[in-house]
């Protein structure tokens, strides 16, 4: 009986400053909360519960009471100061222990600690005061009876408690795997909410501050890994790496092409299916991936009634040799501003070193005018006319050029006049480039944004290129002509900052919803860093936003087809991410 006495008494408390912290801390409790209730999901928890402060203050209070009680004599003689004094601090000890461990343990971070030093002192103290009532003689002399009414007493405030936190705790989170089937919403919380500040920028000036306070939560994992997100109509596409396509959900297979993909889990390299895009009519799309004998393959398929796509007799539209393991890109998008298919193709070169510098600084084929390696081309149209820049005045620049000089440009994307590009940088730099399409409608050229002789702002310092600028019968170097007309990144940033190293910028996508406080503004993410990047390209104002300890690499990201202001986020071990932007 002595120990439920104390079990109730610190039930009573730790409840009371659990909900007190909550309360004062409502974003931190929901996102500690949901984090806890994904542990428990993690690990196939069999029953149903609900995860709330009441809950944590019975495991705080039973281990509590057991320290009590096996650490603290049963004694009755409280004329010993020095024992008083020794007895106190063993529950102040007690409770910062258990406490500490505890809300450790379970991922609780960020709450009050004023709140809770407080609680340290005053709470073993009305503890003890509690524990010197039970031994006391007054308590031990008073008639059975009296004693009963006591325990009932107790038990009643403890129903009370139940009640009160059932009727007004807003805090809660419900267990439920009855049933672990995937549904067509797959998010079922919030399991982390990030209030961490972000890591030093070092990069373009436009930098203008940090956003925190985002949620992320997670939904299935899909498969081993992911590459790309689709969005078309009100509907997203999942792609994974071999070569499915998931509609909305994972149970919703749309397209498996595994049999024909070479990917990089089961070889090395950049290798998988790399993207999908929809004709505006819905009749029939396009997918891009890396086929067995590692080219590059845009195909078509058709779209039945059901709206599936047709298996049967689909159509290779562009098919790219590549003799090295990486930099496909394979980006697709449909222009509204062209009317057709937009394509992105990587260098296809390797990140290999030859005498202590980079072999894709000698490849000449992203300035190529002759050939579509390192490009952005248009599948059907012939709009520009790029000057001749080639080996040898053999073969006539290609037509379809939209934009040259590229690495690695993952991934495109189109709203209104405008095209962002982010390539992909070798070991310093990565970048944004925002390309006003209106203006090549006045010229007539391509554009030009500089590699290998740009990586970002930085000049390689190129001074020898096999390729020349052929005009009037006669070839010059490159050098000054690719100084002179490649365009600068709106947005560039160096791997090394000082306290988060950054690499491979992960092309996103615009904020189209003008109720929106971000309308307007293009969202991006970095491969490595665990960051994603708001960009109001109109007022030139970037702001980095902090997902926290995501514990994977970002693959891709687009914008939520139907939920305001979330961000849905592929991942290389597989998993889809939802991001509620604050």
């Amino acid at each position: 009986m002595y120990f439920i006495n104390i079990f109730a008494f610190n039930l009573l408390i730790n409840n009371y400053l659990l909900n007190f912290l909550f309360t004062n801390n409502d974003l931190v409790a929901i996102g500690s909360l949901n984090n806890l209730k994904e542990d428990f999901v993690r690990i196939a928890f069999p029953y149903n519960l609900e995860i709330n402060a009441m809950l944590i203050s019975n495991l705080l209070s039973l281990l509590i009471s057991i320290l009590v009680v096996s650490t603290l004599q049963k004694s009755n003689k409280f004329s010993d100061l020095i024992l008083i004094i020794r007895e106190f601090g063993k529950l102040v000890f007690i409770y910062i222990g258990v406490y500490s461990t505890i809300l450790y343990m379970l991922r609780i971070y960020n709450l009050s600690r004023g709140l809770l030093l407080v609680g340290f002192i005053v709470f073993p103290l009305l503890s003890y005061l509690f524990i010197i009532f039970l031994r006391s003689n007054i308590f031990l002399k008073i008639q059975p009876s009296v004693k009963i009414s006591t325990q009932l007493l107790i038990i009643f405030l403890i129903a009370s408690v139940f009640v009160t936190t059932k009727e007004n705790n807003e805090f809660q989170v419900s267990i439920d795997l009855s049933d672990n089937n995937a549904s067509s919403d797959e998010f079922s919380t919030y399991v982390e909410t990030v209030y961490e500040g972000c890591s030093p920028w070092l990069g373009s000036s436009n930098f203008n501050g940090c956003i925190t306070g985002v949620q992320v939560k997670k939904g299935y994992r899909y498969s081993e890994s992911l590459n790309n997100i689709i969005v078309f109509d009100s509907d997203f596409y999942v792609l994974d790496v071999f070569g499915k396509v998931f509609k909305n959900n994972v149970t919703n297979i749309y397209l498996d092409i595994s049999e024909k993909v070479k990917n990089r889990i089961d070889g090395s390299g950049d290798q998988g299916l790399f993207s999908l895009a929809f004709h505006p009519s819905g009749s029939y799309l396009l997918i891009s991936y890396s086929d067995l004998e590692n080219n590059l393959v845009i195909e078509k398929y058709k779209i039945g009634d059901n709206n599936s796509p047709l298996k049967d007799n689909p159509e290779i539209l562009l098919k790219i040799p590549n003799s090295q393991c990486c930099h496909f890109s394979g980006n697709i998008i449909w222009s509204n501003y062209f009317d057709d298919f937009l394509i992105s193709i990587g260098d296809m070169e390797s990140n290999a070193s030859f005498e202590g510098k980079p072999v894709s600084l000698f490849n000449s084929e992203p300035l190529d005018t002759t050939s579509p390696r390192g490009k952005i081309i248009f599948l059907n149209k012939r709009l520009t006319n790029p000057d001749l820049l080639a080996v040898e005045n053999v073969y006539e620049s290609k037509k379809n050029i939209l934009a040259y000089g590229l690495r690695n440009p993952w991934k495109t994307y189109e709203y209104n006049n405008y095209l962002f590009v982010p390539d992909i940088g070798h070991v310093s730099e990565e970048e944004l480039n925002i390309l006003n399409l209106d203006d090549l409608r006045v010229e007539n050229k391509p554009y030009l944004l500089g590699w290998p002789h740009y990586e970002g702002t930085i000049d390689n310092q190129i001074n020898f290129n096999e390729i020349f600028l052929h005009e009037n019968n006669t070839k010059t170097s490159i050098n000054s002509y690719v100084k002179d007309k490649s365009l600068m990144p709106k947005v560039f940033y160096s791997h090394v900052a000082p306290e988060n190293y950054r690499a491979a910028i992960i092309g996103g996508a615009v904020i189209e919803d003008s109720k929106s406080k971000y309308f307007e503004h293009y969202f991006f993410a970095d491969y490595l860093s665990a960051e994603i990047f708001s960009y109001d390209f109109k007022n030139d104002s970037l702001k980095i936003i902090p997902l926290g300890s995501i514990e994977t690499f970002i693959t891709s990201l687009n914008v939520h087809p139907q939920k305001a202001d979330i961000l849905l986020i592929t991942t290389g071990d597989g998993e889809l991410l939802e991001v509620k932007l604050p």
